[in-house]
């Protein structure tokens, strides 16, 4: 289990298991939460920025918008992969969390992948209460 913050290596750690999540012959669409997040998160790795220009104001509402399709993901390795991003957003303070950090958004829609549409990040409940 790691313990570090955001960096170009936990992102690139976290890209990884997030891309073995896919299930085998699964076609990449636009129309896909993880595929999204995958993008925005592969971003982050090359660049070493937490946030980006690239993510639009509206992005946790189309995550909760896009239809859940159960069949495109491995359930295992998916849960692995939401570790993996809830520990890099654990280890930045809450004082620094921000709703449109890329870290936030993958962990949002990993989550809404995982638990439903509904799914709230911690640190978003927590600035929300």
């Amino acid at each position: 289990m790691t313990t570090q913050g955001f960096s170009k290596l936990s992102a690139y750690k976290a890209f990884s298991k997030m891309d073995r999540s896919c299930t085998q012959g699964c076609k990449c669409s636009a129309l896909c939460q993880l595929f999204m997040a995958k993008e925005f998160l592969s971003l982050s790795a090359q660049t070493g920025e937490k946030f980006s220009d690239k993510i639009p104001d509206d992005i946790l509402d189309m995550f909760r918008s896009v239809p859940l399709i159960p069949e495109r993901y491995k359930n295992m390795e998916l849960q692995e992969a939401f570790v993996e991003v809830q520990s890099i957003c654990d280890n930045c303070a809450t004082d620094e969390h921000d709703s449109y950090c890329t870290v936030n958004v993958v962990l949002t829609a990993l989550g809404i992948i995982l638990e439903g549409k509904d799914y709230i990040t911690d640190k978003d409940k927590e600035i929300q209460s």
